[in-house]
């Protein structure tokens, strides 16, 4: 019995589990908004801009494991999403993109907004699906789906043109596979186990697929099992606790000096659930490209992958769960790897302890850090956009294993509002803390909006220096006392948020942050925290006038 096309497409994303999917309607896909209403276990969330809503549809699968999705009209749309591909496909996280496109009819007549997405993101998806067949739907969106979780996570684009969006199908509602999660050999596990024991100084590198409570024990137990330290990477600072014995530090974009040269006396170096790439590598010199100057066992889910970039001692192409867990299984004598971990500890612990200092230009953001580490909630969910006063939550702030630290790990500038709304939408009745720069923020900061609309209480810290600031610094770098192009006339952001109907704070001076941030941490609604930051002290290692007099 046929039934409408939009409605199969709707019963397929319910079939597969979804429960919140991010938009800004369309013409182009209007009766799928519609088959959302014969389905209210789904969520359908309204946006303000397309790129929020697909860094929106990114953090879902960065805070859940399960693809995002994403739904936008064609062209101009689509367009507008694009960054949001782009933060998927280098983040490995799980999306689907449902697009608009002109009538199957037009196309090729350069149809109103008709674009060939298999030419426009074939460098940002994982497949492009088109649409054409209406009898065939459920199959199209199983198969994203299939495809966005399989391997290397990535996004899905499946296209859809609105002539069959609006005529009947005769689609089964098809259900999701389920994903095989593949173990190392015994021959791999015998391997790993043997490097280890002959290791005196290993050091695991834990990524962004040890997600989920399970993962996350796991290589806890992995750590203290065997005795060695773990660091995380860039943005994925929650995979282990940073107060844990056996933590070994974070490895931002230009890590510590003092921890990465420590670090890099390592004789083994375990990098499990990472594909790999400049920041966690510090541009490709730890481990170093294409040979590494250790020896390295590498685990990533794709086959693909591992070898591609760096030439591993050993390669497991394995969910990172089911390694650790077997290596848990497989056991060995423990060796007592004290000393090597407490010198990464105490060093990591040092860094993070920082000496509060002064400016005349502004509040030092570390002064923010330490008051909103007061007031952060075990499991609450903290997001960043893209700046150099990233650098200072990046640092400073203390995450358990139960938080999830959100970011673009592509650099991306405005992921940090939009990924925080997903964060009180995708993973209800948690603390949401956003950090900000006055750049990106003024980029998708428009999806505070979203955020009140669905009653999201989003804290929002918003470092103000006037200025674009990581391209100061490198201006002050490489062209020193030459400013140009950097420089921003900034609203008042507290204003800016009231009239959101987010309560807005301002902080001007030292004497003011532990009050105001606490008055916002107390406040039960979005709030808007502004500080007008020290754009000298533009990271917690230097200053821009060090830097132009170096």
């Amino acid at each position: 019995m046929p039934t409408g096309a939009a409605k199969v497409i709707a019963a397929t994303l319910d079939a597969h589990g979804v429960e919140v999917a991010y938009c800004v309607p369309g013409e182009s896909y209007l009766p799928i908004t519609d088959a959302f209403l014969e389905f209210p276990k789904m969520k359908l969330v309204v946006c303000r801009h397309e790129s929020g809503a697909g860094l929106m549809a990114v953090a879902h699968g960065k805070l859940t494991g399960k693809p995002g999705v994403c739904i936008i009209s064609r062209g101009p749309g689509a367009m507008n999403a694009a960054i949001s591909l782009h933060v998927a496909y280098h983040d490995a996280e799980p999306v689907v993109f449902l697009v608009g496109q002109a009538e199957l009819e037009e196309l090729g007549r350069m149809a109103l907004q008709e674009m060939n997405y298999s030419k426009t993101f074939s460098d940002t998806a994982k497949l492009v699906i088109e649409a054409v067949d209406g009898d065939r739907l459920g199959e199209y969106i199983a198969r994203a789906f299939h495809v966005a979780q399989a391997g290397t996570p990535g996004p899905v684009v499946v296209v859809l043109p609105e002539d069959v969006l609006y005529g009947d199908s005769k689609s089964d509602i098809v259900s999701p596979v389920p994903l095989p999660k593949s173990g190392p050999s015994q021959a791999y596990t015998e391997q790993a186990l043997e490097m280890l024991s002959k290791a005196e100084r290993p050091l695991a590198i834990a990524g962004g697929l040890i997600k989920g409570p399970e993962c996350m024990a796991a290589l806890t137990a992995f750590a203290e099992a065997f005795d060695v330290p773990v660091a995380s990477p860039q943005r994925r600072f929650h995979v282990f606790d940073s107060q844990h014995s056996h933590a070994a530090g974070r490895l931002p974009n230009r890590a510590p000096v003092e921890l990465l040269n420590l670090m890099k006396t390592t004789d083994l170096m375990l990098i499990i659930g990472d594909r790999g790439g400049p920041s966690m590598s510090q541009s490709f010199t730890f481990p170093r490209a294409p040979k590494p100057d250790h020896p390295l066992i590498h685990v990533w889910p794709d086959p693909q992958e591992i070898g591609r970039l760096w030439h591993p001692t050993l390669g497991i192409a394995c969910d990172p769960k089911e390694f650790l867990n077997t290596m848990l299984a497989a056991g060995g004598e423990r060796k007592d790897r004290s000393e090597w971990v407490g010198k990464l500890n105490r060093t990591h612990q040092n860094i993070m302890a920082w000496t509060p200092v002064s400016s005349n230009d502004g509040v030092v953001f570390g002064h923010v850090i330490q008051e909103i580490s007061k007031h952060l909630d075990e499991d609450a969910v903290v997001t960043t956009d893209a700046g150099n006063f990233s650098s200072w939550p990046s640092q400073f702030l203390h995450l358990t294993q139960k938080n999830d630290f959100l970011g673009a790990t592509v650099g991306a500038m405005g992921p940090g509002v939009p990924c925080a709304v997903a964060g009180g939408l995708s993973t209800p009745g948690r603390q949401v803390v956003a950090f900000c720069g006055d750049g990106g923020v003024m980029m998708t900061g428009n999806e505070l909006a979203t955020a009140v609309q669905y009653g999201v209480p989003l804290k929002l810290f918003i470092a103000n220096n006037g200025a674009y600031g990581t391209i100061r610094m490198h201006q002050a770098k490489n062209f020193p006392g030459r400013v140009t192009a950097t420089e921003l006339q900034n609203p008042d952001f507290a204003a800016w948020g009231e009239s959101f109907g987010a309560k807005g704070f301002l902080i001007q001076n030292e004497s003011e942050v532990a009050e105001t941030v606490a008055a916002a941490f107390k406040h039960d609604g979005a709030a808007v925290v502004e500080t007008r930051i020290s754009l000298n002290h533009i990271s917690p290692s230097t200053t821009i006038e060090a830097i132009e007099s170096s």
